[in-house]
């Protein structure tokens, strides 16, 4: 038996070719057939990949006059009247849905602090594109680089006149290699222009003069990073080829790409096409997040029973580039 695991070891660690020269001719012309019906398999599936293609671009056309009267309806520029019968609010605001976008992204718990949720008052809008593009990657052989074509999408990001930032529009881009299974190869944000003072994504650190300092000398100061939905526009940059990370700020790297991946496509697949169910919370329950009822407990108690079951995720973040 021993014997027997040693060699199916020792031929998984050949290579394709000494694989299927090892095998005997009645197991080598079976595996040649099958390797014969996936090539006819992999053409049908670059068929199907064409097809979605084009449908979803045929579907985003005529989702595109929704996600306008949607917008101006948030915005306040589409007015929208009452139902025979109803008299307006004396407290409800003059024109559109303050904060609809706002509530949005703080449902999916993409805000992380009261500052984010204030300055995201002034977001009237969220659209997502497609985008393409080529890239220079190392060939194959390792002797010349080659461009290849990459797909993606764009996030825009429309503001209001705000006191945080001059900025009216900012953009986050995900960039994936359009191979049969697209890796991310980078994503890129605006740089915001922070009015003065105005920087949420950081605090300011004072630090006392030392012992023995001038009794005239300031405190000196810097700037601690802290967490904000913000730095969602400044994404986890790769380090080039030759800067070495060990195995932990590897990881740590790894974990940071997939997590502001999981938010972009998040928004994009989640939150821009339902966007109303989420400002109510309807989403919430659909995605079985418990925020209603009794279901957290439920899930507690469920996790006592089965240690193996995860909870689910909050937020309803999508996988990676597939």
């Amino acid at each position: 038996m021993a014997e027997s695991l040693q060699q199916q070891m020792a031929m998984m660690a050949m290579d394709p070719e000494d694989f299927i020269s090892s095998l005997t001719p009645q197991l080598r012309a079976r595996v040649n057939e099958l390797q014969t019906l996936q090539t006819q398999h992999d053409e049908l599936e670059k068929e199907f990949r064409k097809e979605r293609a084009a449908l979803e671009e045929k579907y985003a056309k005529l989702y595109a006059p929704l996600y306008a009267d949607r917008s101006a309806i948030v915005s306040g520029a589409k007015a929208v009247p009452l139902p025979e019968g109803e008299t307006a609010s004396a407290d409800t605001p003059g024109e559109g849905i303050p904060g609809f976008w706002a509530t949005v992204l703080a449902r999916a718990e993409l805000v992380q602090n009261e500052k984010d949720a204030d300055a995201l008052t002034y977001l009237t809008d969220i659209t997502c594109e497609s985008v393409t593009g080529t890239s220079k990657q190392p060939a194959e052989d390792g002797d010349e680089e080659t461009e290849v074509e990459t797909a993606g999408f764009k996030l825009t990001f429309t503001f209001k006149e705000n006191p945080y930032f001059t900025n009216t529009v900012l953009t986050k881009s995900y960039h994936m290699l359009d191979d049969d299974e697209p890796v991310l190869e980078r994503s890129e944000g605006t740089e915001i222009d922070w009015k003065a003072g105005k920087n949420i994504t950081v605090k300011v650190m004072k630090k006392k003069p030392k012992k023995g300092a001038r009794p005239d000398a300031k405190p000196q100061t810097k700037l601690e990073p802290v967490d904000s939905f913000f730095n969602f526009f400044s994404p986890p940059q790769v380090p080039e080829d030759d800067a070495e990370l060990d195995g932990e700020e590897m990881e740590q790297l790894h974990e940071e790409i997939e997590a502001d991946y999981d938010a972009g496509d998040t928004i994009k697949n989640k939150l821009i096409p339902h966007a109303v169910a989420w400002f109510t919370g309807e989403a919430l329950e659909d995605e079985g997040i418990g925020m209603f009822g009794d279901d957290e407990d439920e899930d507690e108690d469920d996790d006592e029973d089965d240690d193996d079951e995860a909870p689910p995720k909050r937020g309803g973040r999508g996988p990676k580039a597939a």
